[in-house]
């Protein structure tokens, strides 16, 4: 009994990982757009590629901790905030 105690927790502490980088990501996502809009391009740049890095590492601790709910769930995010950049940073080039 002990052990399925000890996977359900370590289970837990993996999930709780994923969310937490993914938040990151989120919050780091933002930071970016707010960069964009106060047209400072060096600075969105780094906080994209900080969130996109984020992004990367959910992914790997997903599938390296044979998530693969979680796997799936922050590749379709990593999509997205790679869809919402490519978004972002083309409005402000566009004339």
């Amino acid at each position: 009994m002990p052990i399925a105690i000890m996977l359900i927790v370590a289970m837990g502490a993996t999930w709780k990982a994923l969310g937490g980088q993914l938040l990151a990501s989120a919050v780091l996502l933002l930071s970016g757009r707010q960069d964009i809009r106060l047209r400072a391009r060096t600075g969105a740049a780094f906080w994209f590629f900080m969130a996109l890095a984020f992004g990367i590492s959910a992914l790997a601790t997903a599938v390296w901790s044979r998530l693969w709910g979680g796997a799936a769930i922050c590749a379709v995010v990593l999509c997205f905030e790679t869809w919402l950049v490519r978004q972002w940073w083309n409005r402000r080039t566009s004339p």
